[in-house]
């Protein structure tokens, strides 16, 4: 008697375990293809993990087309570029969502769908080890591309840093602000590592360069008379 009860329930955890296999709920993946280059932010995503059916051979669960990328935000959003390889997570719909797609709100339920696969949404960020973001800083909030040579960075002792390949733009806690070496304070002074060569420099008091005063400033070997000097060499 003992032995048909144990039967009886590995057959039913047998069932219940195949039946569980056609319920999708999360699961890693990447893109394959963003749709119509973003213009509705859908895309055809594949599933990054193997299937095995009941007879134990492994097969690659077919791609998953038309799925919403999520992009954070509602009046003010996040927008960032999706490439073919963007790894995330799928999540899958306790419903059928044909027509929340095309109307949003409280939307008809066409078709009796639970946890299909074609209800699937997509969220990039997730990564496996080989993927994942080279020289990453836990500090404050930063936009970057993958290498890290192009961000804006807010930190979290309240400086601000923006910089590419060429130039750097640099706020300091106290707000002095250094762009590509040239220092601009707080009380206006600019402070340069080098000579400033410019076609215009126009200031409403007065302007110090070198340590000399373009208003107070004198020069020698000349003689007072009516005359101006020369024109700097």
């Amino acid at each position: 008697m003992q032995n048909n009860t144990l039967n009886s329930a590995n057959v039913q955890k047998t069932a219940f375990r195949e039946l569980m296999k056609g319920v999708a709920t999360c699961i890693p993946g990447h893109v394959l293809a963003l749709l119509e280059n973003g213009a509705k932010q859908r895309a055809q995503v594949q599933i990054g993990i193997q299937r095995i059916d009941i007879n134990g051979a492994v097969f690659n669960p077919p791609p998953i087309i038309d799925v919403p990328v999520c992009f954070i935000g509602d009046d003010y959003v996040v927008e960032y570029q999706i490439d073919a390889g963007c790894e995330g997570m799928i999540f899958f719909s306790q419903r059928c969502v044909d027509g929340w797609k095309n109307t949003g709100g409280i939307a008809d339920n066409p078709l009796g769908r639970f946890h299909s696969l074609q209800d699937a949404f997509f969220i990039p960020g997730f990564r496996s080890l080989g993927n994942v973001l080279p020289d990453f800083q836990n500090n404050g909030i930063r936009m970057r591309n993958k290498s890290g040579n192009q961000f804006a960075w807010l930190k979290n002792d309240g400086s601000i840093a923006v910089e590419n390949s060429a130039g750097h733009i640099r706020i300091s806690p106290d707000g002095v602000v250094t762009i590509n070496g040239v220092t601009f304070q707080t009380n206006g002074d600019v402070e340069s590592p080098t000579e400033i060569k410019s076609n215009t420099m126009t200031a409403t008091t007065n302007g110090t360069f070198g340590g000399k005063s373009m208003i107070d400033h004198v020069h020698i070997g000349v003689e007072a008379g009516p005359s101006n000097t020369g024109v700097p060499l």
